[in-house]
């Protein structure tokens, strides 16, 4: 619960920031994640790990440092999506995730109204719902769901924590205000309750944007 609390509390504070001088912008794109299981889930296997589709979109403030360096922080809405089978079941997951990314910009001028930049900086994921819907795989007929961030899930080895800290770095090249972006975001603490294993995310991500 503090936990919860304190994103949202950070996520709110960016808000307002659009008053204390701040460059505006919007960016979306495409961001497929891995999570990446460790333990008994996975039977004889080191690991597995589960591709899941996923795109964003979102608001990104820019506040001048010094000289080309920049602090921009983000607020994305991201939504995850893959689907599986089993013996039993055809599975569907539905993952929506709120981002904050909190990054620094450096910034190499090319001329010509062409930039050039790289960014780092850590990422603070809150998971709103993790939903995974069953079908019988023989009539296809939807048999029931679960929320994997729920607490009485019938298959504990399913049930992840909401909160996420990471870091994501890439690329961008920027040319009068429109951008195109590139990088790749790994997950650092485990999102398992389960004791005996691990769950973690990792991706690259691909999106444009406006200033």
């Amino acid at each position: 619960m503090k936990r919860t609390i304190l994103f949202l509390a950070l996520a709110t504070l960016l808000l307002p920031a659009a008053k204390l001088n701040a460059q505006v912008g919007f960016l979306a794109g495409y961001a497929p994640q891995k999570l990446v299981v460790k333990g008994p889930a996975v039977a004889d296997r080191e690991s597995a790990s589960t591709l899941y589709h996923g795109f964003f979109g979102g608001i990104h403030y820019s506040f001048d440092i010094v000289g080309d360096l920049d602090f921009v922080p983000a607020l994305q809405i991201r939504v995850n999506s893959a689907n599986g089978n089993d013996d039993q079941f055809e599975t569907q997951d539905w993952q929506f995730v709120m981002d904050l990314p909190l990054l620094l910009n450096y910034d190499f001028d090319l001329g010509h109204d062409v930039g050039l930049g790289l960014f780092a900086g850590p990422t603070l994921s809150y998971g709103i719902n993790f939903t995974r819907k069953y079908k019988d795989i023989v009539t296809h007929a939807a048999d029931h769901a679960v929320n994997r961030y729920g607490e009485n899930l019938s298959y504990p080895e399913l049930a992840l924590c909401r909160f996420e800290i990471g870091a994501a770095g890439g690329l961008f090249v920027e040319y009068r205000g429109f951008m195109i972006f590139g990088g790749y975001r790994l997950g650092f603490n485990d999102l398992d309750r389960m004791p005996e294993q691990t769950t973690k995310t990792r991706g690259f991500f691909v999106g444009i944007g406006i200033n």
